[in-house]
């Protein structure tokens, strides 16, 4: 017969570590960092809900509105939108040269992002599509328009801060076909939503798709070697760009109009 003491002590134990172990999350949830991945890197953020003195133009009521100036698109710690006319050029964004990270798991870096509708409309939240990060000068992102005007948003923690933005240039898919060997950066633009890719010969194929608010984390579309064919698609029809990278043979494109 077991003694009643024996089963108090049990109990009060037992609920001694319920409660305790309750505690601790609670205590863990206002104290350790938000840890995000991002990229090839790891956020650690303040255990606040946010990271140091970001804003998240996006969630304001009166965001600010950013223009594009010879080439250059300026900010404070606000952050804010831009235009991004359907009729637009294709975009690459980086940091200029004099702006050096230290490395790419600090704070330091802008945030841009891409939602549907056009100026002087409230943007569609929901819609909002991370396209990447800028570091430093040797980031880039692509930011492609889609069929109609969008948006591009950018978040930052520096009081002042600049993004380069210069056309693409880019080889145009005539007739929804390309064909070819070697590297290229080809752009098509219409209501397509997936495009097939055929390689033969011996070497590897990569090719990367970057295509209006689509969420972009730099792993390929399409990465394989010697004969194949296979397929990618994207999210919102108007122009995509198609990063190609081959070692050898001959790769084509054709896009499902």
């Amino acid at each position: 017969m077991s003694d009643p003491a024996v089963g108090r002590i049990r109990t009060f134990s037992r609920y001694t570590w319920i409660f305790g172990a309750v505690g601790v999350m609670i205590a863990a949830f206002f104290v350790v960092p938000n840890i995000t991945l991002m990229g090839d890197g790891v956020l650690i953020g303040d255990g606040g809900g946010g990271y140091g003195e970001r804003v998240n133009p996006y969630y304001e009521d009166n965001p600010l509105e950013l223009t594009l100036e010879d080439g250059v698109i300026a900010g404070d710690r606000q952050g804010g939108w831009m235009t991004f006319d359907k009729d637009s050029d294709p975009l690459l964004l980086r940091r200029p040269e004099s702006h050096d990270a230290t490395d790419h798991y600090g704070n330091d870096y802008i945030s841009v992002y891409q939602t549907p509708g056009a100026a002087g409309e409230y943007p569609e939240r929901d819609g909002l599509a991370s396209l990447s990060a800028l570091w430093d000068s040797e980031d880039v992102v692509y930011a492609t328009p889609a069929l109609t005007d969008s948006r591009l948003w950018f978040a930052a923690i520096d009081n002042e801060w600049q993004v380069l933005a210069e056309p693409v240039r880019s080889t145009p898919v005539i007739d929804g076909a390309a064909e070819g060997s070697g590297d290229e950066m080809l752009s098509y633009r219409g209501d397509a939503l997936s495009a097939r890719f055929t390689h033969t010969g011996s070497g590897y194929l990569r090719v990367t798709a970057f295509s209006p608010e689509f969420e972009y984390r730099g792993d390929p579309h399409v990465n394989d070697v010697d004969d194949f064919t296979t397929r990618t698609s994207w999210p919102v029809p108007g122009t995509v760009l198609f990063r190609i990278e081959s070692s050898g043979g001959e790769w084509s494109v054709t896009v499902d109009e």
